[in-house]
């Protein structure tokens, strides 16, 4: 059952969610999405201006300009300083609504200890429906250099925008890199796969849609969203309680403070674990990291 929220609980919950969106929107990786990722290094376009720029694997800008400008500065120092991805199998991280690739920094970097070329892409989440959002990691995918298998590691809201991506067919750019990237695994963490009980909450409130965007008022509405091919290898990581009470009362059941652990159940997955661990933290939680390692190189959580 649904439960109801009284209007001091709503005005509590939205002052912290304008708090929240209020410093993401000053973050400037809000303003930059990723064009092209190769061996760490990427080329980012501003989301407002008609400028890009390259960033190295250690986040520094050492190109900036038009997009042929920073694609032409890639090219040379993948001579000058032999970039070559660590691994042929490169794993798109993908971050939930407001976060930034930061979210990934301990994933990323055990990810790559254990021989994948993992990259956390930047996408400004708040100003893109899930499609358009889809839509640049197809071109990310089509423009990929190096490498012959993808998986997919999401968090929140990047796991819808990877069932987006995985739904499509018959698109020229979808067509580019499903004939050169052979599909790996795709591990959820906490995804409102079934839509979410607290948006759907605060829906009603015009001050959701200003934070949150398209993609927001997306998950208010709920599914269906894409469909996943049950040939795809797709496992669930969920956060909630050891006792199965929730960190949020307000909430039906279990949950991570913000989505449910039912919400994040996508029929056909292969594997389901609940980690104790807050929406906001599960990515980096050291059980969570090694779930998702483990099913990236198995096919089992655990």
């Amino acid at each position: 059952m649904r439960v109801k929220l009284t209007r001091r609980r709503v005005l509590l919950l939205l002052t912290l969610a304008t708090l929240i969106a209020g410093a993401v929107q000053l973050n400037r990786t809000q303003l930059w999405e990723d064009s092209q990722v190769y061996a760490g290094w990427r080329v980012q376009h501003h989301v407002m201006l008609p400028t890009c720029r390259l960033l190295d694997d250690e986040q520094r800008v050492r190109e900036h300009g038009l997009f042929s400008a920073c694609f032409d500065a890639l090219q040379r120092f993948k001579r000058t300083e032999r970039l070559a991805p660590r691994s042929p199998h490169l794993v798109i991280l993908l971050h939930g609504m407001g976060r930034s690739p930061a979210l990934f920094r301990a994933m990323e970097r055990d990810l790559r200890a254990a021989g994948f070329d993992a990259v956390a892409v930047s996408y400004p989440s708040l100003t893109k429906d899930i499609a358009g959002h889809a839509d640049q990691v197809e071109l990310l995918l089509a423009r990929a250099r190096g490498v012959e298998k993808v998986s997919f590691v999401s968090h929140s809201l990047g796991g819808l925008v990877v069932r987006e991506v995985l739904s499509r067919e018959g698109d020229p750019i979808t067509a580019i890199w499903h004939n050169k990237l052979k599909l790996g695994r795709v591990v959820m963490i906490a995804p409102p796969n079934q839509g979410s009980e607290l948006a759907e909450s605060v829906a009603g409130l015009p001050p959701y849609h200003w934070i949150g965007g398209p993609a927001a008022r997306e998950i208010a509405a709920g599914p269906p969203f894409a469909p996943v091919s049950p040939e795809i290898e797709v496992a669930i990581i969920a956060g909630g309680t050891d006792g199965g009470s929730g960190f949020n009362p307000l909430l039906s059941e279990n949950n991570d403070g913000v989505v449910t652990v039912s919400e994040t159940r996508l029929p056909g997955a292969r594997d389901h674990i609940v980690v104790p661990a807050l929406h906001t933290v599960i990515a980096g939680d050291p059980q969570t990291i090694a779930a998702t390692r483990n099913f990236l190189e198995t096919g089992r959580l655990r």
